[in-house]
């Protein structure tokens, strides 16, 4: 394998969108000009402990509102950009469930992190002369299992960064899975919701979403069952649940299998046909 390089930044990750949507925008003061470029009329919230007098004048630039601490309200931000959350300081996981506090749920984070398995960095460990400078390396799997103890529940990579070859480290034995030895820095989003939850919470009031969550646990655990399969009929016929969502949000919701075969067939006397594979439980 050659050598190459090929770099991305954190905000080539970030889709265009012409929408007024609510972003908040952490520390990166230098990522303010091109995130207005990309998302020309969103609602830009920037957040810095240290407003200078520079950095009011870029708010006032790219028309982005300058705040000093975390909103407490749930569920405000469609897109969050913290591009140094994984890099630096301490009390990572707070910091993620904080952020993932302030996400809608269709909503993302957006970072990045340095990869502890890149091979200069293995170079300079087998060396003995690592220095971290109070940078926090990452491996790709401690990443994923931080994001999803802090229930982000979709996690995507970009390589941010790559350079050198990793010929004589696979020869070693290491494993180049997705080319990880020669990515420097690994670009993140961290979804709140998958894509299919997100779609089924789109249809429904949250209220409405809550009745049937709350219907459906009872169903599955038979607390008054044959009340609440009734009040399962009547919640679909009033807010005209039909079929399909009705299926995706069991399967979302309903964990045991027997469960959901029971509602499956309960059903039919209703004349609703629900589509999904039932198994029976291990």
């Amino acid at each position: 394998m050659n050598d190459y390089n090929e770099r991305r930044g954190i905000l080539d990750f970030v889709p265009p969108n012409f929408l007024k949507i609510p972003v908040l925008l952490i520390e990166s003061v230098g990522l303010l000009a091109g995130l207005r470029e990309i998302l020309p009329t969103a609602q830009i919230a920037f957040m810095t402990e240290e407003p200078t007098l520079k950095i009011k004048k870029l708010c006032e630039e790219f028309r982005a509102d300058l705040i000093d601490e975390l909103p407490t309200a749930p569920k405000i931000f469609e897109l969050i950009i913290a591009q140094d959350v994984l890099t630096t300081g301490e009390n990572f996981y707070a910091r993620l469930m904080a952020y993932n506090h302030l996400l809608k749920d269709s909503g993302a984070l957006f970072t990045q992190f340095y990869n502890v398995r890149f091979v200069k960095v293995l170079e300079k460990l087998r060396e003995g002369r690592f220095s971290n400078n109070e940078r926090r390396f990452w491996a790709k799997a401690d990443v994923v299992k931080l994001l999803d103890d802090a229930i982000y529940k979709e996690i995507h990579f970009l390589a941010g960064e790559r350079d050198f070859s990793a010929d004589e480290w696979e020869k070693f034995g290491f494993d180049n899975f997705s080319e990880d030895l020669t990515t420097k820095i690994w670009l993140v989003k961290a979804c709140k919701c998958t894509a299919e939850v997100a779609a089924l919470k789109d249809f429904f009031t949250l209220e409405v979403r809550a009745d049937l969550s709350r219907i459906l646990h009872r169903i599955e655990y038979d607390i008054d069952r044959e009340k609440n399969l009734g009040l399962l009929m009547d919640i679909c016929e009033r807010e005209g649940i039909f079929d399909e969502y009705l299926s995706d949000f069991i399967e979302q919701v309903v964990i045991h299998e027997s469960a959901k075969n029971f509602i499956k067939e309960w059903a039919k006397n209703f004349g609703r046909k629900l589509d999904f594979d039932c198994e029976s439980d291990i």
